[in-house]
């Protein structure tokens, strides 16, 4: 999971080195330093991760440890998503910026997607356990798909569940009632 939250900072950190290049030369290396790294890391990080939040349940995990996670992860990426967004609006009046925006969009989509595995899997969790009702189960997943939305959805869902789960563990218990 710290690996999931290192990753995209470290392909940024790619992207800078190779700004620093002359123009002939990161174009020659634009393809291969660029778009390999980026689909190493989708393939040997990201998709990994998006199937592992559905282990996680099976090897102990509650579902107020994955939605920590979730959460977490959303948060950490929102310097990201403005550096993204930055970006793309300094480059929307060039050419190849223009050509950078649908590269711009599924760079974050992409990103999104590992942390939304997580919540999904920590809101099945919490809904088995009894801490959300279906209907907050089935709105909030969807809310974890789209910008913004998903980090308020996480930052609540988290904080319900985890008030939920302290209230269980604090309520007194009557024994013969």
């Amino acid at each position: 999971m710290i690996l999931l939250l290192a990753a995209p900072y470290l392909f940024f950190l790619t992207i800078i080195v190779l700004s620093q290049l002359s123009y002939t030369q990161a174009m020659e290396m634009t393809l291969g330093s660029i778009g390999y790294p980026y689909a190493a890391m989708l393939l040997l990080i990201f998709l990994p991760n998006m199937i592992y939040a559905f282990i996680l349940p099976r090897r102990g995990y509650t579902p107020q440890q994955l939605l920590f996670w979730d959460m977490l992860l959303k948060l950490c990426n929102i310097p990201l998503y403005i550096l993204v967004f930055i970006a793309g609006m300094l480059l929307a009046g060039t050419i190849i910026g223009l050509g950078l925006i649908p590269f711009f969009m599924l760079f974050d989509y992409l990103l999104l997607l590992p942390s939304t595995m997580y919540g999904v899997s920590g809101l099945r969790q919490a809904y088995k356990a009894g801490l959300l009702s279906k209907g907050a189960q089935v709105g909030n997943s969807i809310l974890h798909f789209f910008f913004c939305l998903d980090v308020l959805s996480a930052v609540i869902v988290f904080i319900t569940v985890k008030v939920k789960t302290v209230c269980r563990r604090t309520q007194p218990r009557f024994a013969g009632w």
